[in-house]
C-alpha cells in the first residue's frame, strides 16, 4: 500500500500544450500500457451528469453522495489512445472539471541519482481546468501532473527536464 505524490511540471491554458507534454513524458516511460488510461469527471449537478453520460455512453457512474443522494457522482471513461485522450478531455471539460489518467507505466531508472526503474507509483496525469489533482477548485490552466513515490522530487524534476519542461510548484499527496 502507498500513496503516489504529484508534482506540476506545466500550467497552461492551452489543452493541446498539456497533451503534448503528457505524449512526451509517456515516450520517456519505460513501458505503458496504453489501454491503462481513463478520465474521471465530477458531476455536481443532473445537468452535468445528464451531459457526461450523453457524451459518454457505456461510462461508469458511481455515486459519492450522503444518505442515497446520486450527486456528486464521478463518471469514468476508459481511454486506448493519446488521440483519444485528446478528444475525451476536450468534450469533459466543456461539462465540468476533469482529469486524465495514465497508469500501469514504468518510470526509468535513475542510476545517478540511485534511482531503480519505478512501477508502481508511476502515473501520469493532466487535469483541466485545475490546479490539483482531484480538480476540486477551478483554476484556468489546465495542469500536467507527475506521479511518483513519495521523496523522490529528484525523480520528477529528472523527468520533466527529459522533455524541456520542469517542476512548476510544491507536490501533493497523491492517491
Amino acid at each position: 500500500m502507498g500513496n503516489t505524490c504529484a508534482w506540476p511540471v506545466l500550467r497552461t491554458t492551452d489543452l493541446d500544450e498539456a497533451l503534448d507534454l503528457a505524449e512526451r513524458l509517456l515516450a520517456v516511460a519505460t513501458w505503458y500500457e496504453p489501454s491503462w488510461c481513463h478520465l474521471d469527471a465530477w458531476a455536481h449537478s443532473e445537468s452535468e451528469l445528464r451531459q457526461l453520460t450523453d457524451a459518454f455512453p457505456g461510462a461508469g457512474v458511481t455515486s459519492y453522495g450522503a444518505d442515497g443522494a446520486l450527486l456528486p457522482a464521478n463518471v469514468a471513461v476508459g481511454i486506448e489512445t493519446v488521440v483519444e485522450a485528446r478528444e475525451t478531455l476536450a468534450t469533459g471539460m466543456a461539462i465540468t472539471r476533469c482529469h486524465i489518467l495514465w497508469h500501469n507505466l514504468k518510470w526509468p531508472p535513475v542510476p545517478e541519482l540511485g534511482l531503480d526503474e519505478e512501477y508502481k507509483y508511476a502515473e501520469l496525469e493532466v487535469a483541466c481546468h485545475s490546479h490539483d489533482i482531484h480538480c476540486e477548485k477551478w483554476a484556468p490552466e489546465h495542469t500536467v501532473f507527475i506521479h511518483a513515490r513519495p521523496g523522490h522530487d529528484e525523480r520528477a524534476a529528472w523527468l520533466a527536464a527529459q522533455v524541456d519542461a520542469r517542476v512548476v510548484g510544491p507536490s501533493e499527496h497523491g492517491w
